[in-house]
């Protein structure tokens, strides 16, 4: 897929709210902004927590991203958990949290990555992970999931297709249960978000059950 935009003249910025570094305001000033542990990362953060590269924040015809450069303790985006090496579109007024050490909010004042355009780029279902919405085919799934079936949508789109175990989804949607979870409820947990997904495209199945092996998310090709 490309994306052809003009480039932005103002840069957007990274607004630290808490840990390491609150209270600054970073600009991004070229097309890659690495942050890790590193005294060479272009933001440094100085904490075991931290990778020695942790994360790298990216443009690509005038859209950001970000990826969790394989880190020990993770990059999150608006409270849900990154898949590492995966590169993940950013929105203004995303809240970016790296490991337990620091947070910013992506801010970008040229609204450079514009949400609709994507949706339409995007087959099949869309997350706008910010208003926690669900979009498939243009179309607002209408009522919002419920947060626990936003969670467990949003924690197998990340997964990129890989299949998750019973034990992960148990762990997603269940934390405190500490692997007390039958399977029969997380099949039903799963049966109630298909039956959701299913009233704006019944026609697709984005939750694929993988015998002997878990669930994964399946988008639609076009």
């Amino acid at each position: 897929m490309s994306i052809q935009k003009k480039r932005s003249l103002r840069k957007p910025l990274l607004l630290f709210t808490s840990g390491l570094r609150e209270g600054e305001q970073v600009e991004i000033t070229a097309e890659s902004c690495l942050i890790g542990r590193d005294p060479e990362a272009d933001i440094q953060l100085d904490s075991h927590f931290v990778s020695r590269q942790h994360a790298e924040i990216i443009s690509r015809g005038g859209y950001w991203f970000i990826t969790d450069l394989h880190s020990k303790n993770g990059v999150f985006k608006n409270m849900i958990r990154l898949q590492p090496g995966v590169r993940t579109p950013l929105f203004d007024q995303d809240q970016i949290q790296i490991s337990s050490a620091s947070a910013f909010t992506f801010q970008d004042p040229e609204a450079t990555i514009h949400e609709k355009e994507m949706r339409m780029m995007t087959p099949g279902l869309w997350l706008d992970e910010f208003n926690r919405d669900v979009f498939i085919e243009e179309k607002r799934l209408e009522p919002p999931l419920s947060t626990q079936q936003y969670t467990l949508l949003a924690a197998l789109m990340h997964q990129q297709g890989d299949v998750m175990t019973n034990e992960v989804i148990a762990d997603v949607l269940w934390p405190e249960a500490a692997g007390g979870v039958e399977n029969a409820a997380i099949d039903n947990a799963i049966s109630r978000l298909r039956s959701r997904l299913a009233e704006l495209d019944p026609g697709h199945e984005y939750l694929e059950t993988v015998r002997g092996m878990g669930k994964r998310f399946v988008q639609r090709d076009k």
